[in-house]
């Protein structure tokens, strides 16, 4: 009976699988080949699996994607398979993280047009329209009535002529009620100052800059966004592998279990166990995949294409395509100054405040403003005038000069700007000591993971050899081959936890080479954005 076991045993060792798992460990194979690895590598698969299979294997869980596998709906197209490289491009044209902060831009760019229209004066007019004036008394009236009674005449038609003149007298005098008009015009430009509009032209165009750095800023953050979602999906997409690999193993153990408790040397509830072990495998599979669907739909969302696009990803040694060949020992300090986003926006805040001081100075200068204006038709000495002021176009230019005597006032003014450079001055300083403090702190994380990596890879190592081990005292008579898959299950665990491992490492030199710049050096070109 012992002998039917073993060799029911080696049968299923031998037996070909996908995953490569069912691959035997014999002494001859690692003599023949050390640095191979415990699982063969499906290199050449003893047959192809259906594409049906295939397909089910590899696909994520249900999702919005599978609805329109041929739509191309984002306005722009993304090519398939894309890498990194292929994401980050369509990422900078149409992602929705990077809309806001780019029509941030756009509306400061307009207010540096708003400002040098400042520079043309605002004309204002202003008019008054009177509905009752009050009349001119008429001196004329009294004297002339009174030189007719006066000089009264038996001759009918002398009284008749001098009736006529003292009446053509008053008539006279009350031409200036009759000529007025009954509005008055004004042509103002307000007070004015083109020093001012200078400093506040140069002030828009830093705020510009200012705009321009923090969506570059947006957009290294969203980019390395990007970058940690790709990672995590290569370690998705392995891990799934893995999972399958698992799977494959629990139905060659639920296989052998059957098998030996038809010949009576096994419990049914052994039986029951391995096909447990079977449905653990197979919803672990499923709940990677459905990760990997959530994955691919942040990944959407960052690049801006439509929920309903399918995307398809070359997922192949993830790790390269975000990392490059990036070195932090390269990082220095005055290459952390130059990629800082904070402190770039910091100098230009300085140097608005610079220019606040100098505007504190320039409030002490009076304004003026000029303008045309016409005589007042209130005004009872109008008529004393040479030239006719009742009508167009006669208007009167006028300069007017503004001196408030508020300098104590503007005097504090000059010291609070000062007060604030100085804040601005220890705010740059605890700037700069928290930028190298917190990259010397991802560095920190960086050694960290890389010493966990190395941990893990011994342990992978470790679980290799007693799979070796175990294989080699099941051919021996020495162990059943529930050893062999106790050692394989936990060599498998091992390799998960190794990506993990990898992953975390990853990720710590991702955010070492945010800080560093190198990121916002390869993909974004922050020089040529800024306006000078």
């Amino acid at each position: 009976m012992r002998a039917a076991l073993f060799f029911l045993a080696l049968t299923l060792l031998a037996a070909p699988a996908g995953a490569g798992t069912a691959d035997r460990y014999t002494k001859d194979k690692v003599k023949g080949a050390p640095a191979a690895a415990p699982v063969a590598a499906p290199a050449a698969p003893a047959a192809p699996e259906p594409a049906a299979a295939k397909a089910m294997d590899d696909e994520p869980a249900p999702s919005f994607a599978k609805a329109a596998s041929n739509m191309a709906l984002g306005p722009t197209t993304v090519r398939s398979p894309a890498d990194f490289q292929e994401c980050v491009r369509v990422a900078l044209a149409q992602s929705p993280i990077l809309t806001k902060s780019s029509i941030e831009i756009e509306s400061k760019r307009l207010d540096v047009g708003d400002a040098y229209s400042q520079y043309i004066p605002t004309i204002v007019l202003s008019t008054t329209f009177y509905l009752r004036l009050p009349e001119y008394k008429n001196t004329v009236a009294s004297t002339a009535y009174q030189s007719v009674f006066n000089n009264a005449s038996s001759d009918p038609t002398q009284n008749l002529a001098n009736s006529i003149s003292a009446s053509n007298a008053v008539y006279a005098g009350n031409s200036n009620n009759r000529n007025r008009k009954k509005y008055d015009l004004n042509f103002n430009t307000g007070a004015w100052n083109p020093l001012l509009t200078a400093f506040e032209v140069q002030a828009r165009k830093e705020m510009v800059n200012i705009a321009v750095l923090s969506h570059l800023k947006v957009s290294d953050q969203g980019l390395q966004r990007l970058g940690t979602t790709f990672l995590q999906l290569g370690m998705v997409e392995s891990v799934i592998r893995l999972a399958k690999e698992k799977e494959d193993l629990a139905v060659k153990n639920l296989e052998y279990v059957k098998t030996r408790a038809g010949l009576g040397q096994g419990a049914q509830l052994d039986v029951r166990i391995a096909e447990t072990k079977i449905n653990l495998a197979k919803t672990e599979g499923e709940k990677m995949r459905t990760t990997k669907s959530v994955l691919l739909d942040e990944m959407k969302f960052l690049m801006g294409v439509p929920f309903v696009q399918k995307v398809e990803l070359s997922l192949d040694n993830a790790s390269r395509q975000v990392l490059d060949d990036f070195n932090p020992a390269n990082v220095s300090d005055e290459s952390l100054r130059k990629h800082s986003f904070q402190l770039r926006i910091h100098d230009y805040e300085k140097s608005l405040q610079r220019k606040n001081i100098a505007l504190s100075y320039i409030h002490f200068l009076p304004t003026f403003s000029f303008g045309f204006t016409s005589i007042s038709t209130l005004n009872s000495s109008s008529n004393a005038y040479k030239d006719d002021t009742s009508t167009l176009p006669f208007m009167y230019p006028n300069l007017t000069l503004n001196f408030p005597f508020d300098w104590w006032t503007k005097g504090r003014d000059v010291s609070r700007q000062y007060k604030k450079m100085a804040q601005l001055n220890v705010e740059s300083r605890n700037i700069e000591f928290s930028l190298m403090s917190e990259f010397q702190q991802s560095l920190a994380k960086l050694r960290s993971a890389n010493s966990e990596v190395k941990f893990a890879e011994s342990s992978v190592e470790l679980q290799k050899l007693t799979v070796q081990q175990s294989q080699f005292r099941f051919e021996s008579g020495q162990a059943e081959y529930d050893a062999i898959v106790k050692s394989m299950g936990e060599f498998l665990d091992s390799k998960q936890n190794l990506l993990l491992k990898q992953y975390d490492r990853d990720v710590a030199m991702l955010h070492v080479r945010g800080i560093s710049g190198d990121f916002q050096d390869r993909y974004i070109n922050a020089t040529v954005m800024e306006n000078n």
